[in-house]
């Protein structure tokens, strides 16, 4: 006897997860600004993840788009004449295509499309790039990098009339050239939580640009043997904001319908992120990693224990120590100087959880795609579902 069909989120429940969520996003804006957290200062980081956040759930009212748009143009050119030289690390590049992400949703980019910025970043060979970065063999933080330079070359070639074809058709080359049997780009033998949450970056640049995968069902199957008994992805317990949205990214890349194994873990995945929203709308990084006491040291421990590959099982465990340490108690992040509680809501978070559930809302009803705003940009926040729209038009 075949099994019925397999559902996604309730879209009642999912209503008023939005409606939660949008007043999370009032009590943190501040005029043409933000906080990551009621507790923090106003930053450039988060005003775009304010941005974000009301283009997903379809909410212009929560910002007013001009001033937003003025106010992320400035930051960002105030940041750069701060260096005396080309910025080259993560925090400049990563406002940068924020940035440039937040002002197409806006549908302000074309206006401004920051050209000057861009095109100091573009680099003279892109395997050297990547090669310094450590991109095509799974070196920490490589992965973001790579996702940078693919988006200055699309969007100088979208906006600003450059001749990128060549060079991106290089990018992608390079990686599928060098992938692992798993997908991604480690040397190591087993998986880890490192390997797909680095290599994520580089999935969205193949799914803006409709990529086929030569080993997606390898990529999908190694990501969902991480997951715990929760739905989470994280090498801690709780899961967290990247990790979650990460993964649930790689289990629905792609046209194909969650089947089977995948469906029924990204329903767990789902019911778990709908039920850790806190009370004032918002999602924190995580609800498993404090406070840290007997039951919390168990829970760290079943899940160090409980993973499926040794390389795995040393990744939670350095986790496992760090976390053990006071200093850790709290999250530390170039967003903002205030460094938050691991269950305290967050502008980034919120963004994360909110993405995650909505691609899995659609994953299972393609149809659903309209009432989430996703990013007609290359990078985060991008949807496939923009390409059927586009195509529609024509």
């Amino acid at each position: 006897m075949m099994a019925g069909p397999v559902f996604g989120p309730d879209p009642r429940t999912l209503d008023a997860m939005r409606e939660a969520a949008a007043r999370f996003v009032r009590s943190v804006s501040e005029g043409d600004s933000a906080r990551l957290t009621a507790n923090a200062e106003v930053t450039p980081y988060a005003l775009c993840f304010r941005v974000f956040l009301a283009h997903l759930l379809k909410r212009p009212d929560l910002l007013d788009a001009e001033a937003c748009a003025r106010q992320m143009r400035q930051s960002i050119r105030e940041v750069r004449e701060t260096q005396a030289e080309k910025p080259t690390g993560k925090p400049y590049r990563q406002l940068l295509t924020f940035t440039l992400s937040a002002l197409s949703a806006l549908g302000m980019l074309e206006e401004d499309p920051l050209e000057e910025l861009v095109l100091e970043q573009l680099p003279l060979d892109v395997r050297q790039y990547l090669d310094d970065a450590g991109s095509l063999r799974g070196q920490a933080g490589a992965g973001n990098q790579a996702m940078f330079l693919a988006i200055f070359l699309l969007h100088a070639q979208r906006y600003l009339g450059q001749d990128c074809g060549p060079q991106v058709s290089e990018w992608v080359d390079l990686h599928l050239n060098s992938m692992n049997g798993r997908g991604f780009w480690s040397p190591r033998a087993g998986m880890t939580h490192l390997e797909f949450q680095n290599g994520y970056h580089q999935y969205e640049i193949f799914e803006y640009l409709d990529t086929a995968l030569p080993a997606l069902d390898a990529s999908k199957q190694a990501v969902a043997h991480l997951a715990d008994v929760e739905g989470h992805f994280a090498p801690y317990p709780g899961g967290g904001g990247c990790h979650d949205y990460d993964a649930v990214f790689v289990l629905t890349y792609g046209e194909q319908a969650p089947q089977g194994r995948i469906a029924k873990l990204l329903q767990l995945t789902a019911r778990t992120l709908l039920g850790e929203q806190n009370e004032d709308g918002g999602f924190g990084e995580s609800q498993r990693v404090r406070p840290w006491q007997l039951v919390g040291m168990l829970r760290h421990a079943r899940h160090v224990f409980g993973a499926p590959t040794r390389d795995a099982l040393i990744e939670r465990g350095r986790y496992w120590l760090a976390l053990s340490r006071p200093r850790n108690a709290r999250i530390h992040t170039h967003w903002s100087r205030y460094s938050r509680r691991w269950n305290e809501s967050d502008l980034w978070d919120t963004w994360f959880r909110m993405m995650a559930i909505a691609r899995i809302d659609v994953a299972f009803a393609p149809e659903r795609a309209r009432h989430w705003g996703f990013i007609d940009y290359p990078g985060i926040g991008y949807h496939a579902s923009l390409r059927h729209r586009e195509l529609a038009a024509k």
